[in-house]
């Protein structure tokens, strides 16, 4: 009996794990710019009310960066087509898993709040949420809803559902393939520290986002919108301070 091939992919393991190191330091770059132009005052860098100002400087340098970076490993290193080379492409039957990203943050939601609560565990909230919260100016919240809800979806899955498990799945075997990119996603987010308790779910959400690449025919368009999906109710609540 004949084996299949093992995938091909023009990336290799370190270029998204490159990518996302420089695009945390472009947070970083971002924020001293702010703070050199006033935007930011470094004297009060740490109180609550400059936090969502920091929140919106940090994530859009992270993400401008993390673009960047993608648009180069697709020039150098892939066909130079950027929707191709990130399976970017959508069908009007994909736009359901928008909904079914809904849906699971509202079992994922009920399961964390149940178990925090056997366990007398305050359930946490990551900062970008409290920014958006705390933010007195329209346009601050508007900027940090759009992060929460479009940019993050985007760019995270092109990142570690596209680079990353391309990456993978030409060294190892698929499931461990898309189980490893989903812990490696999980584990990311620790860049904010009040998500400790929420890892083993967003680990679950990157396990499930491969799966459903993958029995989607490769494209990426059906992880992004669950994504969305999951991300957007979040957003929809900070958008009328609810």
């Amino acid at each position: 009996m004949e084996t299949e091939p093992a995938p091909t992919s023009p990336w290799r393991v370190r270029d998204p794990i490159y990518i996302y190191l420089l695009a945390l330091a472009g947070s970083v770059v971002a924020l001293i710019v702010a703070v050199l132009f006033g935007f930011v005052s470094a004297d009060t860098i740490e109180d609550d009310d400059q936090l969502p100002r920091v929140i919106m400087v940090v994530s859009l340098g992270q993400f401008v960066v993390m673009y960047l970076g993608l648009k180069w490993l697709s020039a150098r290193r892939g066909s130079g087509n950027f929707k191709d080379d990130f399976h970017l492409h959508v069908q009007s039957s994909d736009f359901k898993y928008f909904l079914y990203g809904v849906g699971l943050l509202f079992v994922s939601g009920i399961v964390l709040a149940g178990i925090l609560a056997a366990f007398g565990i305050e359930q946490p909230t990551q900062e970008v949420v409290e920014a958006a919260r705390g933010a007195d100016r329209y346009g601050e919240k508007l900027v940090i809803v759009l992060v929460i809800a479009f940019l993050a979806p985007i760019l995270e899955e092109m990142l570690f559902r596209g680079a990353l498990l391309d990456a993978l799945k030409a060294r190892m075997s698929l499931n461990g393939a898309i189980w490893t990119t989903g812990i490696v996603f999980g584990l990311v987010h620790l860049a904010d520290p009040a998500t400790l308790l929420l890892v083993p779910a967003l680990i679950g959400l990157g396990v499930i986002l491969g799966f459903v690449r993958e029995r989607g025919g490769g494209s990426l368009s059906r992880p992004i919108l669950m994504h969305m999906g999951f991300n957007a109710v979040t957003a929809t609540f900070l958008a009328f301070s609810l």
